[in-house]
């Protein structure tokens, strides 16, 4: 996490006092650059592994990185709801 972290951070930084549409777009490219970071990171080997920091924060926004959780979701959901879901939690995130 702290890797992807320092590398968004510059994309991220003063993000709070932009617009709208400057923070949208701020984080759609964060979202590439991660999404790029760990394609690269999974492709060459590496797993992820979560520090007990990482998994606090993740519990405490309601992410459950566990099996059953995932399963959990994917018998409740169709990928599409997932997906609906997703973006409606990241917009709420980003008021």
């Amino acid at each position: 996490m702290t890797v992807a972290v320092c590398g968004l951070s510059p994309e991220l930084m003063g993000i709070k006092n932009q617009p709208a549409m400057i923070k949208n777009r701020a984080l759609d490219r964060s979202v590439a650059y991660l999404c790029e970071a760990l394609s690269v990171w999974l492709a060459a080997g590496n797993e992820i592994n979560y520090s007990a920091q990482d998994n606090d924060m993740l519990m405490a926004i309601g992410y459950r990185p566990d099996a059953p959780s995932r399963d959990d979701n994917r018998e409740k959901f169709t990928p599409a709801q997932s997906m609906i879901y997703t973006r409606r939690r990241a917009e709420l995130a980003a008021q």
